[in-house]
């Protein structure tokens, strides 16, 4: 029971150092995660301030550039040509600056005819979806026509924009309508360019006094103008990647155009976090609004952290120590806990050997008086009687002399055993010296059972013993003597008892003898 108790106690404390190493272990990896959270906002602003500087570029160069259209000659494209290359110098993720002017419907084949004297034969206006062979799609009808006449650089694969009405383009539609008696930019959604990938473009109307007309020089300049600032998604992108510090962290754009619809701009790829990532590490996420005037935009963040984010060498380290202090103070606690039950047992064992008889493994005569004087404190209180029995071995020097002392030894052992089956468990039997044991018989109801108990323990003994020397016979002598009747100590009661026993051995041995001496 007390080692159930020790044990319990010892699983109790590996399991409160358990607790201890875990509790503090996953602060660590809290600590670890709290700072690569901090880690993933300041990256969220850094790279939401790169985006936000390029789009109010992208607002700057467009309000340079409308500037410029209200002073450049009406027919001077060598002069804007000059400036949008500085420009596109400056600022290399501009893909293209452009400028459309307004026509008025009735004035088309006259413009048309004007530009083919003055500047190209072959120049014609041009629907957009008869350009790219495709269906044509809604748009705002206007009063004008808005034809594209400036572009920079000019590229090979969009030199058949020139003369295209920005009307019939049915994403530009609706922008270039926005842009009517508004002074502010306006954007358009993102769409797939005709000489390829994606873009949008950012529009501003421009207005100057109307100057007189010479049909000797092209008219690319009118005075009712739109500024085009052409921004490929891939170049934003390109800035976002160059300042990405962290390429596990998806990054996605979204754009909010004029008409309250929304594109996507661009979307970061990353490599899929493994299950366990997701399974016991958090998900960041941020949300950035980037208010910009002319662009509005999105920001959306994700990062899944990893076990390699927190499982750093350093973390590593102090968790291996931590392991180390969990196994060590585990493997003293169960050595303190062990050298413990080794010194109980060992205790035991010298109690038990200072109370026992080695041979018989009976009771010895110390531990005997302390259960006499148990029943004689029983007998004080509630006047229960008990008995002393004396019991010698009757011949067995002569067994020892005979067969030697191994063979004695077997005999006494399994006289101790008779002795134990023919008594009580209430009853206490002991080897007191040599081949004399003692019976101590409690609860006795008269003195006439006591008689009776002894001639029970006598005729189990008289049975003869199987030995390694073979069948022996053997018998004894008993006396008996009964507390208080006769005596109200352990050596009187012994004394009384030992003089019955005598008679018995003076009338032949092998008998039982209650004792005629009375106390005094």
């Amino acid at each position: 029971m007390i080692f159930t108790k020790r044990r319990s106690s010892l699983v109790g404390f590996i399991i409160l150092a358990v607790a201890l190493v875990g509790f503090s272990a996953m602060l660590l990896l809290k600590s670890e995660t709290q700072r690569r959270e901090t880690r993933f906002s300041e990256y969220v602003q850094n790279i939401s301030g790169i985006v936000r500087n390029q789009l109010d570029t992208n607002e700057a160069v467009l309000s340079g550039f409308s500037a410029f259209l209200q002073a450049v000659d009406q027919s001077d494209t060598e002069a804007a040509a000059r400036y949008a290359a500085a420009v596109l110098s400056a600022y290399p993720h501009i893909y293209m600056l452009e400028a459309a002017r307004a026509v008025p419907i009735a004035e088309q084949a006259a413009f048309e005819d004007l530009l083919r004297r003055t500047w190209r034969p072959d120049f014609e206006l041009k629907d957009f979806p008869s350009l790219t062979q495709q269906p044509a799609q809604h748009q705002v009808y206007l009063s004008e026509t808005w034809p594209v006449l400036f572009m920079y650089p000019l590229l090979p694969e969009s030199s058949a924009i020139y003369g295209v009405r920005l009307e019939t383009v049915a994403y530009l539609s609706y922008a270039l309508a926005r842009t009517h008696n508004n002074q502010k930019p306006v954007v358009s959604p993102v769409f797939s360019m005709y000489e390829g990938g994606n873009a949008y473009i950012l529009m501003q109307s421009v207005s100057r006094p109307e100057q007189l007309r010479e049909n000797t020089r092209p008219n690319f300049f009118g005075s009712t103008m739109v500024s085009l600032l052409l921004i490929k998604t891939g170049s934003l992108l390109d800035a976002v990647n160059y300042a990405n510090v962290d390429h596990l962290v998806h990054i996605s754009a979204v754009l909010k155009t004029v008409a309250g619809s929304e594109s996507n701009v661009f979307s970061t790829e990353i490599e899929q976090a493994g299950f366990l990532d997701r399974l016991f590490l958090p998900l960041l996420a941020d949300r950035v609004e980037i208010r910009s005037v002319s662009q509005p935009m999105t920001l959306l963040f994700e990062r899944q952290l990893r076990l390699g984010d927190v499982l750093t060498a350093e973390t590593l380290i102090i968790l291996a120590v931590l392991a180390g202090v969990l196994v060590l103070m585990s493997v003293v606690l169960i050595r303190h806990f062990k050298a413990i039950e080794r010194a109980e047992v060992e205790h035991e064992r010298s109690a038990y050997l200072a109370t026992h008889d080695v041979l018989t493994q009976l009771p010895n005569r110390y531990l005997f008086a302390d259960r006499f004087d148990q029943a004689f404190d029983d007998w004080k209180v509630k006047g229960v009687k008990f008995a002393v029995m004396l019991i010698d071995l009757d011949h067995f020097k002569e067994i020892n002399d005979k067969y030697g002392h191994e063979i004695g030894d077997e005999v006494l052992r399994t006289v101790a055993n008779r002795m134990l089956q023919s008594t009580r468990l209430c009853d206490t039997v002991a080897r007191y010296g040599g081949d004399e044991f003692v019976i101590l018989i409690t609860d006795l109801a008269n003195p006439d059972s006591a008689e009776l108990k002894a001639a029970r323990v006598l005729e189990t003994i008289a049975q003869t013993v199987v030995t390694s020397a073979g069948e022996l016979s053997i018998s004894c002598s008993i006396g008996v003597s009964l507390c208080p009747i006769h005596g109200q100590s352990l050596d009187t009661l012994l004394k009384a008892a030992d003089q019955a026993m005598y008679g018995v051995k003076q009338l032949g041995r092998k008998g039982v003898a209650l004792t005629e001496i009375r106390a005094v």
